[in-house]
């Protein structure tokens, strides 16, 4: 590892400089200039920080979904050091980026579309300043769909899936029901509240202290808004695209009937919608004199997969459309950092970027690397990990899917120079790809038995031996608190 470039302290006195982190959430990396491949978004002010600062084109998420993926960036540690991989209170989870700059002095404040954020799982910690549109709503409070169907097993069974699967068009109640207020939902919380916030928060400050922003905007979450694409939708094309997740991964052969290509032009467009956005924040900074002082991270906490080995969305599987996404790093005025890392990194990492350039030091070096390493080190640095599990842990998944079925199952995928592993926690087998392109086109080698047991150790035991180290501590605190499924999150299936 080489040594960190020394950086100018940015600010009069030498102040410490701002940080502002943003999580475009589902923002997967194929899609973008920096870090993607085909059908790429127009993203001139990201491109932009990119510009000025660096460009990570080999991001990968910790997790495939919101909750463990977010803990994870604000820890510094993978799923299998914090533990919280679902909807649960009272998982001791380490401290938070915000925690270690508050306790150095910053100011903190949150600004987030995404309400799991702020309901009690420990994410908030840190933060002086909260704000959401929404706060403390479950999923079952969203729309009246939820809200009347969203414990109603018979949706679930078998029964129902397979009359869906002999007559697809039977999906079209439930979507119809569903899809225009879980629109409705997301215009109302992609709304200018956060920025407003932002502005209305930095226009009041009365000191010179630096500030650590977040902000989580979730205009690239689906559902998404049709745009033309040289195709005509009809009323069951629409339908079928706008299908709940659950079903299109539940009944064979649903997929067919998505128009993924018209499902991607609405995504490609939400990318848009979210870059204006970040041009507005940095907008702000400047209006208020602080752009040259602030440290801008722009990330996601997931991709998203549009019938990718089967994938739908997120909180499934662990295809490279769900675990790569975005990362530009725009430094603030007077700090050297390299144009471009091409080695695989972790979003792991951010935390200790936003430490060392808190300590007056260059975030990284040439390589990517930061003077200290991740808050809780990680398992083996030549190897960057995403756990591709559903969202909800093994013993609380969604009602009416059984485990047998993949893309519910815990998942375990690994980087490591020009090879791409994918454990099945299920079976022991393990998915292999040697990246020449992009593995979501390509078939991968299957290995079972002695032979995927030899990967197993080889490329995974680090993470497992540490998860199994955190459990055995664990199991020998008998006055761990206690932890508990969030009450108001048993809704639309988790129990």
């Amino acid at each position: 590892m080489s040594t960190p470039n020394a950086a100018t302290p940015s600010g009069e006195g030498g102040r410490p400089p701002n940080v502002v982190l943003v999580i475009l959430d589902c923002a997967r990396a194929k899609n973008f200039r920096t870090s993607g491949g085909d059908r790429i978004a127009r993203t001139p002010v990201i491109d932009g920080l990119a510009a000025r600062g660096t460009a990570f084109p080999r991001a990968v998420a910790p997790a495939n979904w919101t909750v463990p993926s977010h803990v994870s960036i604000f820890t510094g540690s993978y799923p299998n050091v914090h533990g919280l991989r679902t909807f649960r209170r009272g998982v001791m989870v380490p401290d938070t980026t915000a925690t270690q700059l508050k306790r150095s002095g910053y100011e903190t404040a949150m600004f987030t579309e995404m309400v799991h954020l702020v309901g009690g799982y420990g994410m908030e910690e840190g933060f002086d300043v909260r704000r959401a549109r929404r706060m403390g709503i479950s999923d079952e409070q969203r729309t009246v769909a939820n809200s009347l169907l969203g414990h109603a097993n018979f949706l679930y069974s078998p029964k129902v899936l397979k009359l869906v699967e002999t007559l697809p068009p039977l999906i079209t109640p439930l979507t119809m029901m569903n899809h225009p207020q879980e629109v409705a939902y997301k215009e109302d919380v992609c709304n200018q509240y956060t920025l407003d916030a932002f502005s209305t928060w930095l226009g009041a400050r009365s000191t010179e202290r630096p500030f650590y922003s977040f902000f989580n905007f979730v205009d690239v979450h689906e559902p998404y808004e049709l745009v033309p694409n040289g195709s005509r939708l009809d009323f069951l094309d629409r339908v079928y695209i706008h299908t709940p997740r659950f079903y299109l991964l539940a009944v064979p052969g649903l997929q067919s009937h998505v128009d993924w290509d018209a499902l991607v032009a609405g995504y490609i467009y939400s990318i848009e919608q979210a870059d204006a956005k970040v041009g507005q924040l940095v907008e702000l900074l400047r209006q208020k004199g602080e752009l040259d002082r602030t440290m801008i991270i722009v990330t996601a906490d997931h991709g998203q997969s549009f019938g990718e080995s089967g994938n739908v969305f997120h909180g499934c599987g662990a295809t490279d459309s769900i675990v790569r996404v975005p990362l530009v790093v725009a430094p603030p005025a007077g700090m050297s950092v390299p144009r471009r890392v091409e080695r695989w990194v972790s979003l792991c990492e951010v935390d200790s970027w936003i430490r060392a350039a808190a300590a007056g030091a260059a975030p990284y070096d040439a390589e990517g690397h930061a003077p200290f390493p991740y808050s809780v080190t990680a398992p083996d640095s030549t190897i960057v990990y995403c756990e591709g599990g559903p969202a909800s842990d093994p013993n609380r998944s969604l009602r009416g899917i059984r485990t047998d079925q993949s893309w519910n199952r815990r998942l375990l995928a690994a980087f490591r120079q020009d090879e791409k592993f994918v454990l099945d926690l299920a079976t022991g087998d393990i998915l292999y790809w040697k990246l020449t392109g992009d593995p979501d086109a390509v078939e991968p080698t299957r290995f079972t038995g002695v032979e995927a047991q030899r990967l197993r150790v080889e490329v995974f035991r680090p993470y497992e031996a540490q998860e199994a180290s955190r459990e055995s501590q664990a199991a020998s605190h008998p006055a761990a608190p206690e932890v508990a499924l969030d009450a108001r999150l048993k809704s639309w299936g988790y129990d």
